[in-house]
């Protein structure tokens, strides 16, 4: 199935359209400046709520990338598509990128900070979990990942940013949880907080 999805979007539906809009959309040289542009905003102008969805998506993103590219790529080994010798009908449409590829470090990186902001900032969500499933449709598109590299790689960064808040939650308590837009830090009321 990884094979098939990998070609169908690689190959089949390929286009010059398509190629110039998913090098857009996956290129973390655009991506990164935003990202920087909007924590330096919410730190700046999102008072205490926006300190917290700031902070905790910059510690989201200190574990997520590191732990992929140090730890799971390597442990895991997977070659990436573009530099898989019996695939030699993958287009690597902008560069191949390093050796490896699960899982997805754009892909985690971009679930995570949706899932981040999105349990902050509610109407984030309709826009940030679409934008993050194009980069990592784009991924495939380029050929650059299967499509398990993908979604093992949006698992992971949804994961660590829950288990961020979560964590979070415990130690602040109340003063987090009034913040959230997603109550889920340990199953407990609002009016279990509210002291």
């Amino acid at each position: 199935m990884d094979i098939a999805i990998l070609k169908f979007l690689n190959v089949t539906i390929s286009s010059a359209v398509l190629d110039d809009f998913f090098v857009i959309i996956c290129d973390f040289n655009i991506w990164r400046w935003l990202f920087a542009l909007i924590a330096i905003a919410l730190l700046w102008k999102g008072g205490a709520k926006g300190r917290w969805a700031a902070g905790l998506a910059i510690i989201a993103a200190l574990i997520i990338d590191p732990s992929i590219y140090r730890a799971l790529k390597p442990l895991f080994g997977r070659l990436r598509p573009c530099h898989n010798q019996a695939l030699d009908w993958v287009r690597a449409v902008a560069g191949c990128g390093g050796r490896y590829g699960f899982p997805s470090s754009h892909a985690a990186n971009v679930f995570g900070l949706a899932v981040i902001l999105g349990a902050f900032y509610k109407t984030t969500r309709y826009y940030l979990l679409p934008i993050a499933a194009l980069v990592a449709i784009g991924r495939v598109y380029l050929g650059v990942h299967y499509p398990s590299d993908v979604l093992a790689g949006a698992a992971y960064g949804a994961f660590i940013a829950w288990g961020v808040i979560y964590l979070a939650g415990k130690f602040a308590g109340f003063r987090l949880k009034k913040y959230l837009t997603w109550g889920f830090i340990d199953g407990q009321k609002d009016q279990d907080y509210q002291r």
